[in-house]
């Protein structure tokens, strides 16, 4: 059985509230540098792939993220292809 980890985009406020919250749910090192990019990494580095990560109101974080968005969308879509065991499901 996977582990879920549960996201509530709904509780997100500004793009460093996300990098806080994202670092805490989901274990990363302490020399997380909260960009996409370091995200990236350590998404496909750090988490154990059998979980499922849901994250409820993505579109929450898309507004958030302004600019960023695309970026964000980006590593949540090709998240799969990267570590085929996670689950995850965007809501």
């Amino acid at each position: 059985m996977k582990r879920e980890l549960y996201f509530d985009g709904r509780a997100v406020h500004s793009v460093e509230d996300f990098h806080k919250q994202v670092q805490v749910l989901f274990g990363l090192p302490s020399y997380y540098s909260h960009n996409l990019d370091d995200l990236w990494e350590c998404l496909t580095s750090y988490i154990d792939p059998n979980v499922r990560i849901i994250i409820h109101d993505f579109n929450n974080l898309v507004t958030v993220f302004g600019p960023e968005a695309e970026g964000l969308k980006e590593i949540f879509e090709k998240l799969p292809g990267a570590c085929p065991e996670l689950e995850l499901l965007l809501n």
